[in-house]
């Protein structure tokens, strides 16, 4: 049995203590226990859209956007942005499709480039997840941002680090590559109040989620 878990998103607004959406990672029920799935191209189009069929049923009322991750294999193949496209059409929340950075075996770059161009042309916000890690280089993100609506900058690719400050030319890039071509970011990974409020004051960005904020867990209702 499959189900999503929801990990909260939050702006940055302190009049907003309530998270503002969800990130839905996959996990399968084996033998009682709740665990990452081996492969996560076993979810077919057909068991994804089951999936958040489900879980949009029972999003708390503030809800305002919800993502979910497809793999390089799925994102190129039209039966699954036909599948977004009539999940999109009954949900009244912002639905992103994340782009992992992990490589599909025969996968080619022109492949992705042209999905997302249609993800585009048919109205989905696409976000590249975990930006300047595994696949997702800058040049890989460059050539696809015509097509990309958001960046997610992910910590926890980073560590072990003692402060901000290790990485703070990768920030810094991301951050500036944002606000420049006017694409939304969301950072996540964030563990600690001393991180939390670095980013609030040198990195203002749109979306933060991590462990301090909040666990994937299973919605009430679910």
């Amino acid at each position: 049995m499959f189900r999503f878990f929801g990990q909260p998103k939050f702006d940055l607004d302190p009049d907003h203590p309530w998270s503002v959406g969800y990130e839905l990672f996959v996990r399968e029920n084996v033998d009682g226990h709740w665990i990452l799935p081996k492969d996560f191209s076993q979810l077919t189009d057909v068991m994804i859209e089951k999936l958040l069929d489900q879980i949009i049923q029972v999003l708390p009322e503030h809800t305002a956007l919800i993502s979910f991750n497809l793999e390089q294999d799925q994102f190129i193949k039209p039966k699954y942005l036909d599948m977004v496209k009539r999940v999109e059409a009954r949900c009244d929340v912002l639905l992103f499709v994340e782009l992992t950075e992990r490589l599909s075996a025969g996968v080619t770059e022109q492949q992705l480039i042209d999905a997302a161009k249609r993800y585009y042309d048919a109205g989905i916000l696409v976000c590249i997840d975990d930006v300047g890690t595994g696949q997702n280089t800058p040049e890989m993100v460059l050539k696809m941002n015509e097509s990309i609506a958001e960046y997610k900058f992910a910590l926890q690719n980073f560590r072990p680090f003692q402060s901000l400050d290790d990485i703070k030319p990768e920030l810094e890039f991301w951050y500036g590559l944002a606000q420049r071509h006017h694409k939304m970011l969301a950072i996540e990974g964030i563990e600690s109040d001393a991180e939390f409020a670095r980013i609030r004051n040198d990195y203002p960005c749109d979306v933060v989620q991590g462990y301090l904020l909040g666990k994937p867990a299973l919605l009430a209702g679910q």
